[in-house]
């Protein structure tokens, strides 16, 4: 460099520096349109956000989880008894009569409820079955005393099943008549499981009295939610 004026030096270096930036890359500066669209596009995305989250949130259960949770757990054991009060209540309430639902729909279910009651209570009997309401003799091979199934709620659940059927029967027929009539047949079947218990007691012994005293309701339970509960 020796022999070069100090003053061209400088000069070359100064154009060539500005070569070089013209070069180099700028940054990319938005106008006022591209500002737009950008704010367009983001305001889109979010829009598109809220949507499909109140989309997610609206979403139904699949019908296999519904599926899985009412078939999960035990007969009995789940508050059936709460369900069926709360949808016969809220169809009484939609249609705006209840006369008319008692007739149709709890008269058939009193029918339906004393024919599986009478049943039980004949499965659960086995070889004591019999009209007669005397204690079927245990040295005959046949008899036994049976405090288990349907008989450790009630004493005699096959007659509260035809009490109850009855009275379905009448609800259903909306006749005073037969319900007068079930009255009637309660009164010689309660006369009758009287007999039939002394018969008990003379067969059994202290045994028949322990599950007496055990098993309180003649006909129906006393706490009637433990027969669906098994409380």
């Amino acid at each position: 460099m020796k022999g070069f004026p100090i003053p061209l030096i400088l000069a070359f270096t100064s154009s060539a520096t500005r070569r070089a930036s013209a070069f180099a890359p700028q940054p990319l500066a938005l106008n006022n349109g591209g500002r737009k669209n950008t704010n367009k596009l983001l305001a889109a995305e979010k829009k598109d956000d809220v949507s499909n989250n109140i989309l997610s949130s609206l979403q139904l259960p699949s019908p296999e989880a519904v599926k899985e949770n009412i078939l999960e757990g035990n007969v009995g054991e789940r508050g059936e008894s709460y369900v069926v009060a709360q949808f016969s209540l809220l169809f009484c309430i939609a249609i705006g009569q209840v006369g008319d639902v008692v007739t149709t729909i709890l008269g058939p279910i009193f029918i339906i409820a004393g024919l599986i009651l009478v049943y039980k209570s004949a499965a659960d009997l086995k070889d004591n079955l019999s009209p007669w309401p005397v204690a079927t003799d245990p040295k005959a091979g046949r008899g036994s005393l049976i405090n288990e199934g349907i008989y450790s709620y009630i004493r005699h659940p096959m007659y509260a099943g035809l009490l109850l059927g009855m009275t379905g029967l009448s609800i259903l027929t909306d006749s005073i008549t037969r319900l007068l009539l079930t009255f009637a047949l309660y009164l010689v079947l309660d006369a009758k499981s009287d007999f039939e218990e002394a018969s008990l007691v003379k067969t059994y012994g202290s045994d028949y009295g322990e599950y007496k005293a055990k098993v309180k309701s003649k006909f129906f339970p006393l706490d009637v939610k433990s027969v669906f509960t098994n409380r």
